[in-house]
Formats: C-alpha cells, structure tokens, sequence
C-alpha cells in the first residue's frame, strides 16, 4: 500500500502525537478500496469501497473526518493540531459534526 498523505496530531494526556495515514486507492475484484489508519491512542483503520478510484478516495476522506471528529479524543479536547485543540484537524468536518467542529465538507 502506498501512502498518498499524511499528518501527525497532537494527543494532550501524552504529548505524543497521532498519527493518521490515507492510503492509495486500490483496485479490487469488484470495486476499489481506499484505506485509512489512524494509530494509538485512538487505534483506528477502515477500507472504505467505492464504484471508482476517486470515489473511494473521496468517501475515505469522509470517513476519516468522521472517525477524527466523532472521536472520545477529540469530543473531551484531547486532540488537536499544532497545539491547539478541539479545533481544525486539517481535514474539513462532515455537516453532521458542524456543531462540534469547524470547516465543514
């Protein structure tokens, strides 16, 4: 798998930071995948399908978005970017998240 972007949050409790990787879209059998992995403290990864390259990247980046924004670390302050927290992640927010997070999709 090739890592087509990438980005380190910062994680307050550790200082250490999180890091989250967007693989290159891959084409399966009967549909393409696109992967996304976000380590530890949150610890998460998807292959998200879609009919094309491009779909599948862009509903991976909307799964990703919503993995970050929904998650415990980021809903108590704990993640954030550049020092500061519970704001922008670097990723624009999916709508549903428009009370909790900013820029949205």
């Amino acid at each position: 798998m090739t890592i087509i972007a990438e980005l380190a949050l910062d994680f307050a409790e550790s200082g250490n930071a999180v890091p989250v990787r967007l693989f290159a879209p891959e084409k399966r059998e009967h549909s393409w995948v696109c992967r996304y992995e976000v380590g530890d403290p949150i610890d998460h990864s998807l292959d998200v399908h879609g009919e094309s390259s491009l779909q599948a990247l862009a509903l991976a980046l909307k799964a990703l978005s919503a993995a970050l924004y929904g998650s415990a670390a980021y809903k108590s302050g704990k993640l954030g970017l550049y020092g500061v927290f519970k704001g922008y992640l670097g990723i624009p927010a999916p709508n549903v998240f428009l009370d909790e997070a900013p820029y949205p999709f």
